[in-house]
């Protein structure tokens, strides 16, 4: 997942954009949330439930949502726009949260086959000749590079045909290490001079020409690779597909010990994300703070935390990893299982059904790396010692595991 030009940063940072239609809309947040579609959410979901979720999940922090979400005894109120004092009121209801059409067959646990679930599965970045761009690209030596783009979507090839043999409907957001977005880096242009213009206006004096280049030039390629990239693959997702759930492949990383030498680290460690832990400045944004209550009423949590909870059992079982644990404000732990974290990711925000995000292995540890060298081999092999399927064979079992005893009654 975070691979950067060489450097392998933990954690990146998710820009805060509106879903757009014209390139330019990618910088333009004015673009109001649809606060009248939450109008079918109405005396549908009680205090309890809601308080929980809010608090337990979504928003952790009384400072992050202060001002933002105002808990009353019969409703809640949630402010519409950060520059008006103009809410929207939610009446609670007095029963359990009900929901409707196949989020009612997910939720209810009476679904125990996969059989005619439509999953969506999203091969995380893009790979390809896009890898370096992304800084999803690494190599040591004369040895083929580490594409994450490129290992994600072999990954999601063999797990669609696991899930096609057990009766589900399984659509690739992609198929090739091309882009799903229309856009390139180079459509951005015009946006990103008026952002330099603005940042040099405050800082009184032009950026050195070099330096304004290299700006032009990296800001170009992010509002395309991760923004519109992203929100290109939520637009088919959510006009074309319509899940019953959504899986994102990602491999993860840790920082090199020194940055200027590619020196394999030790660590390997996986973990698996659900959406939540909005922030203070996150909820500031009208948009974030629209789609988190939209995804609270929904009721997706149920859902996803069975799936995380699953998926992270299998990889333990199946990988014998240890489970990661953040440190940071950014991630909530969430359920019982270890290894299944709440974080606001772009992704599984903005993708409109239940989300579950993978980040398993350390792709610059030497044991990773060692297997991904040995590329996609047909059963198992000795590796260090013991029989290995090939990584990837792996990482896709382990999903298939999971997934699959999230709707089979077995709840190990």
């Amino acid at each position: 997942m975070i691979i950067l030009m060489g450097r392998w940063i933990f954690g990146w940072i998710i820009l805060v954009f509106t879903c757009p239609l014209l390139a330019k809309d990618f910088l333009d947040t004015s673009i109001a949330p649809e606060w009248s579609s939450l109008d079918s959410f109405q005396n549908r979901i009680n205090r309890t439930d809601f308080e929980h979720l809010l608090t337990r999940v979504y928003c952790p922090r009384a400072t992050w949502r202060k001002g933002w979400v105002e808990l009353k005894e019969k409703e809640v109120w949630i402010r519409k726009s950060k520059a008006l004092d103009d809410w929207y009121i939610l009446s609670f209801g007095d029963g359990n949260q009900t929901s409707t059409g196949k989020d009612s067959v997910l939720q209810s646990g009476f679904k125990l086959s996969l059989q005619g679930l439509t999953i969506a599965l999203d091969p995380g970045h893009i790979g390809g000749d896009y890898s370096k761009m992304e800084g999803r690209h690494f190599s040591i030596g004369e040895s083929p590079p580490v594409k994450e783009g490129d290992l994600a979507l072999t990954v999601a090839k063999i797990l669609k045909k696991k899930l096609i043999d057990v009766g589900a409907k399984v659509i690739l957001v992609r198929e090739e290490n091309r882009s799903v977005s229309s856009f390139q880096p180079q459509d951005f242009l015009e946006e990103v001079e008026e952002w330099i213009v603005a940042k040099e206006e405050r800082r009184g004096e032009r950026f050195p020409a070099e330096e304004r280049v290299e700006m032009i030039k990296n800001r170009s390629e992010v509002l395309f690779y991760r923004v519109s990239e992203i929100h290109a693959r939520a637009d088919f997702i959510n006009t074309q597909v319509l899940p019953d759930f959504a899986v994102c492949i990602h491999l993860n990383a840790a920082p090199w010990s020194d940055p200027d030498s590619f020196e394999l680290l030790d660590r390997n460690d996986y973990h698996v994300l659900v959406n939540g832990c909005y922030m203070g400045g996150e909820l500031a944004d009208d948009q974030q703070r629209f789609e988190m209550i939209y995804r609270l009423l929904k009721g997706w949590h149920k859902t996803e935390l069975l799936l995380a909870e699953n998926v992270s059992r299998s990889f333990s079982r199946l990988t014998k990893l240890p489970a990661f644990s953040y440190k940071g404000p950014n991630a909530l732990k969430v359920g019982e299982v270890k290894g299944v974290w709440a974080r606001n990711l772009l992704a599984n925000r903005i993708y409109r059904c239940p989300v579950v995000f993978l980040e398993p292995y350390i792709a610059n540890s030497k044991a990773v790396y060692e297997r991904i060298q040995l590329g996609n081999y047909e059963g198992e092999m000795q590796v260090r010692g013991e029989p290995k399927l090939s990584l990837v064979e792996e990482y896709a079992e382990s999903v298939f595991q999971g997934i699959r005893d999230s709707f089979s009654g077995s709840r190990k």
